[in-house]
């Protein structure tokens, strides 16, 4: 047992300071600096037909509307084209068309520009809508309760509820990686050429 513990204080500056220094050995530790971090990230929300996707925050460079898109031939119905982004030459992926989904007018939709965290590479997501940045503890994502199917399947890591809403967490560094989305990079430095 404490010495403190049994001893009278003469004061009661003194008794309140004793109990104070017990309450702080007895606290239970606090969780190292960056571990909170760690547990929360920070999504930006988009919705592409009637579902609700959560990207990791650091691959968006920018939010916008979406600017005059010029096609490539003999691209697939998903590569809406490429624009001009303050000097660089961007691909335009149209995600309702990834998705199978039926096309909606351009200049509805807004366009998400995205990146690699370890490349130089980047590229435009075309999305109905762009919800809001939430920040989401990654506890809370789980494994979908069932198996999923259609394009985007490969590209998820989970789903989360947001304001009772359920939403598709996407693995973005994966589907840009990936060899739909990749195929065309060395073409679109030849349309960047031509474009010019």
């Amino acid at each position: 047992m404490d010495g403190d513990a049994t001893m009278p204080h003469a004061t009661l500056l003194e008794a309140v300071s004793s109990a104070d220094e017990q309450v702080v050995r007895d606290a239970p530790a606090a969780p190292a600096a960056g571990e909170e971090t760690l547990r929360a990230t920070r999504f930006v929300l988009v919705t592409v037909g009637d579902t609700c996707y959560a990207v990791t925050e650091p691959f968006v460079t920018e939010l916008r509307r979406v600017p005059k898109v010029t096609r490539v031939p003999q691209a697939p119905p998903w590569l809406r084209g490429v624009t001009n982004l303050r000097g660089d030459v961007l691909s335009v992926v149209d995600m309702r068309a990834f998705l199978g989904l039926e096309s909606i007018p351009i200049d509805t939709q807004r366009l998400v520009v995205v990146r690699l965290l370890d490349q130089e590479f980047s590229t435009g997501l075309l999305v109905d809508a762009v919800d809001r940045i939430v920040t989401l503890d990654l506890d809370s994502i789980r494994p979908p309760a069932s198996p999923l199917y259609g394009p985007m399947a490969p590209f998820l890591t989970g789903v989360c509820a947001v304001d009772q809403r359920l939403i598709a967490v996407l693995d973005l560094g994966q589907l840009l990686r990936s060899p739909d989305i990749r195929q065309f990079d060395d073409r679109k430095e030849d349309a960047s050429c031509e474009t010019r």
